[in-house]
C-alpha cells in the first residue's frame, strides 16, 4: 500500500505542462494505457458523456495546431486527444442503468429520481453538465500520461466552432470540450511545482 501511494505521489509531481516534444509516435501499447485510464473514469450518473478523439497524422495535427491558435506543440506531439462532451446522455440514460447490476426496482427509482432532472435541461445546461464529467476523464488521461514517463498538456485554447466543424460534429448532440496533447518529452528536467500552500485553499467546517 505504501509504494503505490508513493508511486501514486510522484505522479502527481512529475506532471507538468510540457510544451517541447520529441518527434517520435505514441506506441499503441502505451495509448491504449492511457485511453482505457480515460475510459475507467467516474462520472456522475455514471454517463460518461464523452468521446476521444485520436489524432497521430501529422497533417491532421497541423491543421488543428491552425484552430488552436498556431500552438506549436500542438502541431509538434505525439499524439493529440480531442475531448469531447456528449449532449445526448438522455437519450442513453435509461440503457445504462439497464447494463448495470441493479435490482430493477432500484432502477425504476434511479429512473424516476433522475430521468426528469435530465430531460429539463436545455442545451447549454447539457453541455455545462457534460463538460464537467470530461474534465474527470481528463485528469485521468493526463496522469497516465505521467505514470508512462511521458509528456502532456492541456490545451484549452482553440476555436471550440471551427473544431466542432473540423470533426463533422452534430452540435445538437456532441461539442468539442478540451484538448490533450502527449508526446515523449524533449527533456527530462521536472520544473519545480508552484502551488498554493495547503492552509489556503483547505478549509475543515
Amino acid at each position: 500500500m505504501e509504494s503505490t501511494k508513493q508511486a501514486f505521489q510522484q505522479i502527481l509531481q512529475e506532471r507538468y505542462s510540457c510544451r517541447e516534444f520529441k518527434d517520435s509516435p505514441i506506441p499503441k501499447e502505451s495509448l491504449d494505457y492511457i485511453l482505457e485510464a480515460g475510459r475507467l473514469s467516474p462520472s456522475s450518473l455514471g454517463l460518461e458523456p464523452w468521446r476521444f478523439y485520436v489524432v497521430e497524422d501529422k497533417a491532421k495535427k497541423l491543421e488543428i495546431s491552425k484552430i488552436a491558435n498556431n500552438q506549436n506543440h500542438v502541431a509538434n506531439c505525439g499524439v493529440i486527444l480531442i475531448l469531447t462532451a456528449r449532449l445526448d446522455f438522455g437519450e442513453y440514460f435509461i440503457d445504462k442503468l439497464k447494463a448495470r447490476n441493479m435490482p430493477q426496482e432500484e432502477i425504476n427509482q434511479r429512473i424516476t429520481l433522475y430521468k426528469p432532472f435530465i430531460d429539463a435541461m436545455d442545451e447549454e445546461q447539457k453541455l455545462h453538465y457534460a463538460r464537467e464529467q470530461v474534465f474527470l476523464a481528463l485528469g485521468n488521461l493526463a496522469n497516465a500520461v505521467s505514470a508512462l514517463g511521458l509528456g502532456s498538456c492541456i490545451i484549452g485554447g482553440f476555436d471550440s466552432n471551427k473544431l466542432d466543424t473540423y470533426l463533422n460534429l452534430n452540435i445538437h448532440k456532441e461539442r468539442t470540450a478540451i484538448l490533450l496533447v502527449i508526446g515523449e518529452k524533449m527533456q527530462n528536467q521536472i520544473p519545480k511545482k508552484s502551488r498554493n500552500p495547503k492552509e489556503e485553499i483547505v478549509k475543515f467546517l
